[in-house]
């Protein structure tokens, strides 16, 4: 269940929890940690709280990790002494468990044999309370506060059955979002849940395999696409040779859509689509409900550009960068007292005035949570002598909480939630209006490829039960 401690809540945006990259087999001219530290790199945009890396040793598994960025965590010196051919890298972003370096991943479990296990684990296990405390009756001591060592726990249960079939056994108890790696010292094992909720791919660097949380780390690391995991597969690799059983039948593809609309890199790529083209789709979707009169798009910085130039060609408008975003602004201000908000917003955001001066403009963004964002860049424009602003929303309207690892939060808190009149939520965010794209408009744009989507928090349409639903049940 998602605890509200990450700064999704904080900041306005939505976020996704963490990103995976493993290599396994690699005896290129760099070593593995240093292919991994490449694709740590690309994917640090999924989170930016901790990375880690773990990895066989003499002793066995051994792990380095902390709290910050990639490249603080790594000293590029220090990747060139890791001897290591496999490697099991991540990075985190907490929606559920509090940023510290406890919860950190790789998390490893060690057994008093000197064996163990390493596991790395995007998603949220939406029974995790549930596992937890039938595991803390039994006497499970647990040492972080993240859903992930709750799976890892559970996999460790099995791990003398092998990684494949401690895996097979694991997905018989846990529920929700998982697209994750484990790994001893032996083997490497890839698997996602049997509603894809979240993605990983698979690649290959001559003898090198590579799993990934999109294609863009694999590009990074020089390693070329294969094929994604399946919904419900487990993946091994032993000696650099592929291995897969079955996915699990019977269960509908439930894909993030967001991982469109917003997680992923747009250089990234799922089900054959690209990410900033399917953007641009959604922002071409926009551009049939354009109001007329506008004279320029405006994308928000930075999250908004892709959707704004499919709304820009689209209704045959200009696309203006209208509004500079400080790149180098500190976390000061990231929940501002309430003196410092007006302080904080021209720290981060300043408007091109003899752009807007007299415009009406149409203001693009991928979503709309507490409207803090929204409501920030309204007032500089107003106040830069815009004319009228229109926001356009590359999502439908927020109204129920994720239980598969986005950090949104409750229903609320949320500004469409608290009022769905639009008139009403464009006249609190101080904008002349305010248009939303439709389900219908997200699955149009990203296609069809053979996926479902998950779409619950804007239609209420859980894949799984909520943990609301199994407490009442």
């Amino acid at each position: 269940m998602i605890t509200g401690e990450g700064k999704g809540r904080r900041n306005g945006r939505p976020k996704d929890e963490c990103g995976v990259f493993a290599v396994c087999n690699h005896h290129g001219p760099q070593t593995a940690a240093q292919a991994a530290f490449l694709g740590l790199l690309a994917l640090q945009h999924r989170g930016q709280e901790s990375a880690g890396m773990a990895f066989p040793g003499p002793a066995g598994l051994q792990c380095h990790k902390g709290m910050g960025l990639v490249g603080q965590v790594f000293p590029r010196e220090m990747l060139a002494t890791l001897p290591a051919t496999a490697v099991l890298g991540h990075v985190r972003y907490s929606t559920t468990g509090v940023s510290s370096i406890a919860n950190a991943q790789p998390l490893v479990a060690r057994a008093s044999n000197g064996g163990g296990i390493a596991l790395a684990h995007n998603g949220n296990l939406s029974n995790d309370d549930l596992l937890k405390r039938s595991m803390l009756e039994q006497g499970h001591i647990f040492h972080a506060t993240s859903d992930t060592e709750t799976l890892l726990a559970t996999l460790f249960r099995y791990r003398r059955l092998g990684l494949a079939e401690a895996v097979a056994r694991a997905m018989e108890t846990v529920e929700g979002a998982y697209a994750a790696v484990l790994m001893d010292c032996e083997q490497l094992v890839a698997f996602r849940d049997p509603h894809g909720f979240r993605p990983l791919v698979i690649g290959r660097l001559d003898e090198t395999v590579v799993f990934a949380s999109e294609t863009c780390a694999l590009d990074a690391a020089g390693a070329a696409f294969i094929r994604e995991v399946l919904p419900g597969e487990i993946v091994s690799v032993q000696g650099g040779e592929l291995s897969a059983t079955a996915p699990v039948a019977g269960m509908p593809s439930a894909f993030c859509i967001f991982e469109f609309i917003y997680f992923a890199r747009p250089d990234s790529n799922f089900f054959g689509k690209n990410v900033h083209l399917v953007r641009k789709a959604i922002g071409d979707r926009l551009a049939r409900l354009a109001r007329p009169g506008l004279d320029m798009v405006i994308p928000s910085p930075d999250s908004g550009i892709s959707a704004a130039m499919g709304m820009a060609e689209g209704a045959g408008l200009p696309l203006e960068w209208a509004i500079h975003r400080n790149p180098y602004r500190g976390r000061t201000f990231i929940e501002p007292a309430r003196g410092e908000r007006e302080l904080a917003a021209r720290l981060k955001y300043n408007p091109v005035t003899d752009l807007v001066r007299d415009k009406r403009v149409a203001v693009v963004d991928d979503s709309l949570v507490r409207g803090t964002t929204a409501r920030q860049l309204a007032a500089l424009l107003k106040n830069a002598g815009a004319a009228e602003v229109h926001f356009y929303i590359s999502a439908p309207p927020y109204r129920y909480p994720c239980y598969y690892g986005i950090d949104i939060p409750v229903a609320a808190e949320l500004a469409a939630a608290a009022d769905a009149d639009p008139a009403r939520l464009a006249a609190s965010i101080g904008a002349d209006s305010i248009t939303f794209t439709t389900v219908e408009d997200l699955e149009a744009a990203a296609g069809g490829g053979g996926a479902g989507y998950c779409t619950a928090c804007f239609d209420g349409r859980y894949p799984t039960a909520s943990p609301d639903e199994r407490k009442v049940g």
